[in-house]
């Protein structure tokens, strides 16, 4: 299992039974370190021809709003050329950070992804299995 880290809000793990990247935000990165994150997933994404994503936002904060907009207009497209199309995410206690990253879903053509909300990281890594 390859894991990354991407200063100190973002790890990245490479989960091969699934196949599906785990990227973990931790607090709130600087615009910076969230695009390279992504970057970094991405670039993981190709090398392991991976479409699937489980993003675990427990310990997240609610990231900038340019940067949610980068994520959607120019890094979605990008991961959706290369076959990014299901992500699993597990969502904090905190009903603003859930609002938050609903929002940011909410974002997405669903006939072109994916995505679905867990509390529980198991249910998480078995939808994807199955997916």
């Amino acid at each position: 299992m390859e894991t990354i880290e991407v200063g100190n809000h973002c790890k990245i793990t490479v989960i091969e039974d699934v196949p599906c990247l785990k990227i973990k935000w931790i607090g709130l990165p600087p615009s910076d370190e969230f695009r390279e994150g992504c970057n970094m997933a991405l670039e993981l994404m190709r090398k392991h021809s991976i479409t699937k994503v489980l993003t675990d936002n427990t310990k997240a904060k609610v990231f900038a709003v340019e940067d949610q907009k980068w994520l959607n207009e120019e890094w979605l497209p990008q991961a959706q050329a290369i076959g990014y199309r299901c992500s699993a995410v597990l969502l904090p206690n905190d009903p603003f950070i859930t609002f938050a990253v609903k929002n940011i879903m909410a974002k997405r053509d669903p006939k072109k992804f994916i995505s679905k909300f867990f509390n529980d990281e198991r249910e998480a890594t078995d939808w994807l299995k199955q997916i």
